[in-house]
């Protein structure tokens, strides 16, 4: 069975799109686990992406794109992996952030393509940043008042919409019982409250009425959405258009170095443009940019274009702060550093991903034990592995053949087949022929044909080394390693491992974080808090979407003395 591209369902799933004559038109609302932070902390973020016209959650984007802005300052950017309009992530704010107010903007490609998009309408918020170390303040963004005058200003009323809600704090755990009688996707967030003030933002309510009066928006035809993931464009540098041309027709390939596979490719145009069709690619990673059957001569190399707009957004209204918020400002800046020293590995579950389905059919794995071992790779495929065998060409090369399975026969692949190493593909087979074997931990084979965009491989083979980086590799001079921001790993923040070490001591300020809860129609979740050493007030927020998209919002707060 040959496996469908993401190149292909997306091309289909656009002409479908195209002749129903409808496009969605999606707002993204950012539910965060507090709107107060320090220079250094890490904002944590819960995705709602919408269909304005049904006013339920989107299943188009598979990706949403988030930029923190200050008064002319782009502070930070992230990305969040959307499965159904659901995602969750982080940003790392800088530590050497201005003190002042920023605005948070979320978007898809889908915004992008909608003319005289808003970005700093309701599908946007403020958050506070307070830098402890440095004096530097944002441009005209901070107003220092009285103590007198800050004790008169009040945050945002928190409320529950609609009733039927309920959310408290018991017995180490946070309960939210849903009375709605409908199936609510929630965020689920707790933090001290230490009297700063949060500034102005609009509730999840608030966005579900706006986006009821978004009606239908004119959206650029030649933009595609993000359907499966993250499209990633680029383009070849480095020559005249003559030579430009002459790779019409090539293959580009795209790939990150692990023991997974994330392989990508796109044809290229006579203008130099590509599009890898990716299943969207997690945190950072170093991408290998190559080019398939380039002359060597042709010194040129592939560029990949950020994502992200640079959104115009207007100015956010000024920070307010005092001088008596200098000891709670302290507290928080040691609980921020004692957190990402000390903390950054025991506080956080990993959630579950969409994961890239390239290799979906059975796979054999060959692991290169003490009992497999051999000096040279041809004794490997000679003496071990029965489904790979090399073939000499009039050139004195190799050409590696993979045994294919086509229903119940078994025959080596007449085509061409891929090699990769640590999942990345080696063109010029005779370098896996010369590849050390001592440095290989295992040997994965995908016997069936394989599409890789619009690129057709009579069978795979994937040499996974002990280190997963290609120790010991030389790339040709053509290929290219680029740093790319990937979507953020969903997370969620309980605490829970601190039991473990009591000799660390815990002043976190959000000390409970769930961004993707799912609560069937009158079910109770007990979600897990564990509370930090010090004593005071906090507050408890969950926020949601029902199925048929009504908000929900619910506040309450519990002290310990």
């Amino acid at each position: 069975m040959k496996k469908i591209s993401l190149f292909l369902a997306a091309v289909l799933l656009s002409a479908l799109v195209a002749q129903a004559g409808d496009r969605v038109v999606e707002r993204t609302y950012l539910s965060t686990d507090k709107d107060v932070y320090v220079a250094g902390d890490l904002l944590w973020y819960s995705a709602f992406c919408v269909d304005v016209a049904k006013g339920t959650l989107s299943p188009v984007s598979d990706i949403a794109y988030i930029e923190l802005h200050g008064n002319g300052i782009l502070a930070a950017t992230g990305k969040v992996a959307l499965v159904n309009g659901r995602g969750a992530g982080r940003l790392e704010l800088p530590a050497s952030l201005p003190t002042g107010n920023y605005r948070l903007v979320a978007y898809t490609t889908q915004n992008k393509a909608e003319s005289g998009y808003d970005y700093t309408g309701l599908a946007s918020k403020t958050v506070s940043v307070f830098n402890v170390f440095s004096t530097e303040r944002v441009k005209d963004g901070v107003e220092v008042v009285s103590d007198a005058d800050y004790a008169t200003m009040t945050s945002p009323v928190t409320s529950v919409t609609p009733a039927g809600v309920e959310v408290s704090w018991a017995d180490g755990a946070v309960n939210v019982v849903n009375k709605t009688g409908k199936a609510l996707s929630l965020s689920v967030s707790v933090y001290h409250d230490d009297c700063i003030l949060s500034p102005v933002n609009p509730t999840i309510a608030d966005f579900a009425a706006a986006c009821a009066q978004v009606g239908p928006q004119t959206l650029d035809p030649g933009v595609i959405p993000d359907y499966e993931g993250e499209i990633i464009r680029g383009r070849i540098t480095g020559l005249n258009p003559e030579s430009m041309r002459t790779l019409a027709g090539h293959y580009a390939f795209l790939s990150t170095p692990s023991d997974k596979s994330d392989v990508y490719a796109s044809s290229i145009d006579e203008n130099g443009r590509l599009a890898f069709y990716t299943g969207n690619l997690y945190g950072d990673k170093e991408c290998i940019c190559e080019i398939e059957g380039i002359d060597p001569s042709l010194n040129c190399f592939i560029e990949l274009e950020s994502p992200f707009v640079n959104a115009p957004v207007s100015d956010v209204a000024p920070l307010r702060m005092t001088a008596s918020l200098q000891s709670a400002l302290q507290d928080r800046s040691f609980g921020m550093q004692v957190e990402r020293r000390f903390l950054a590995d025991t506080l956080y579950d990993f959630l579950p991903v969409r994961d890239n389905g390239l290799f979906e059919e059975e796979e054999i794995v060959y692991p290169l034990d003490d009992y497999t071992r051999f000096t040279t790779m041809e004794e490997v495929f000679v003496e071990f592995i029965p489904e790979i065998r090399a073939r000499r060409r009039s050139d004195g090369s190799r050409d590696i053949q993979i045994l294919l399975m086509k229903g119940t026969q078994s025959l080596f692949s007449q085509g061409q087949s891929l090699m990769l190493l640590d999942g990345v593909p080696v063109f010029d087979q005779q370098k896996i022929m010369d590849y050390d074997p001592l440095l290989v931990e295992s040997i994965h084979i995908y016997p069936r044909t394989h599409y890789i965009g619009t690129r057709v491989y009579d069978g795979i083979a994937n040499f996974v080394t002990y280190k997963h980086n290609l120790p010991a590799f030389h790339f040709g001079g053509n290929s290219r390693v680029i740093d790319w921001q990937g979507a953020s790993w969903p997370m969620a923040m309980t605490g829970a491992a601190l039991r473990e070490r009591p000799d660390i001591p815990d002043y976190r300020q959000t000390i409970c974080w769930h961004p993707l809860l799912d609560v069937a129609p009158g079910a109770e979740l007990a979600v897990p808090c564990n509370l930090p050493d010090y004593k005071g007030r906090f507050i408890v927020v969950v926020e949601g979407l029902s199925a048929d998209g009504t908000p929900v919002r619910a506040a309450s707060a519990f002290e310990i003395r």
